[in-house]
C-alpha cells in the first residue's frame, strides 16, 4: 500500500491531538470530582463521624437552636 502523503499525516496528528485534549479534559474532571468529595471527621457534640460542621451559617436555616441539635440535623441523625 502506497503511503498517502502529507494530508494523511496532518489528519493523523489532528486526531491524535484531539484525543490527547479529550483525555486531559477527562482527567481534570476526575481530579475535581475527588477534590470536592467530603471526608468524614469526628463529630463535636454527637458520637460518630460527621460530614458537615455546625457553623453559624450552616445552622441559620434551622433557626436559633443549640449546636448539638444543629449538628444532628445537618448530619441527619436522630
Amino acid at each position: 500500500m502506497k503511503f498517502l502523503g502529507k494530508p494523511h499525516l496532518i489528519i493523523m496528528w489532528a486526531i491524535l491531538f484531539a484525543g490527547a485534549i479529550w483525555m486531559e479534559v477527562q482527567l481534570i474532571k476526575i481530579y475535581f470530582a475527588t477534590q470536592n468529595k467530603q471526608e468524614p471527621f469526628p463529630c463535636t457534640y454527637i458520637s460518630g463521624t460527621c460530614t458537615i460542621k455546625p457553623t453559624y451559617k450552616n445552622c441559620l436555616k434551622f433557626g436559633h437552636i443549640p449546636e448539638n441539635v444543629c449538628e444532628q440535623r445537618l448530619n441527619k441523625r436522630k
